[in-house]
């Protein structure tokens, strides 16, 4: 991408675009993918660095879905675990799975959370990642070096994935322009 490149396309433009968009985020280098994909003329404006703001400041985890099944958002949950899913096979360079594990002390948490994650399992379909599953006090121990092992009784495994969000909008950006879209950093509307 080169910054004079994308002036020239400005100034070529300037008076017709059929698609604007304001943000150069995930989802606005995104949309100026799609729409450049589809033939449209699209110009995407950024008042800073691509993908600076929301993305670059969360954990990178591809939706954290865990947190919609808690809160009983299942449309959600479901819409989360596709887009991971697509994110793994379309940007495998990018993405990467990351295991995570909730710890159990009381007698009844295995059940709760290990249900819960067979949900969210299930929700996955052909998305899913590696199974959930109960792990003993002894490997959670091993695992989490640091955790208070008084009255664990184990927990549960389950994996997500996080992405490398700045390579991604940059890849992003990178085939937008190579599809047609004229994009600008540092350009405030």
């Amino acid at each position: 991408m080169n910054r004079d490149e994308m002036l020239s396309r400005l100034a070529e433009r300037s008076a017709v675009w059929d698609v604007l968009i304001i943000g150069g985020g995930a989802t606005g280098l995104g949309c100026a993918l799609d729409a450049a994909t589809r033939g449209y003329r699209a110009l995407l404006v950024e008042k800073g660095d691509f993908g600076q703001a929301t993305s670059s400041r969360s954990t990178k985890l591809i939706h954290g879905g865990v947190r919609y099944l808690q809160q009983g958002n299942i449309k959600l949950v479901r819409e989360s675990l596709r887009e991971r899913g697509l994110l793994l096979r379309n940007a495998p360079d990018l993405v990467h799975e990351l295991p995570f594990i909730v710890p159990a002390y009381k007698w009844w948490e295995p059940a709760f959370y290990g249900t819960g994650l067979k949900l969210y399992d299930l929700l996955a379909g052909k998305y899913r990642l590696r199974r959930s599953e109960f792990v003993s006090s002894v490997e959670v121990a091993r695992r989490l070096p640091g955790i208070n092992g008084d009255g664990l009784r184990g927990g549960m495994l389950y994996y997500d994935a996080q992405f490398d969000d700045a390579r991604l909008a940059i890849a992003l950006a990178r085939t937008a322009v190579t599809r047609g879209a004229a994009i600008l950093n540092y350009a405030q509307v």
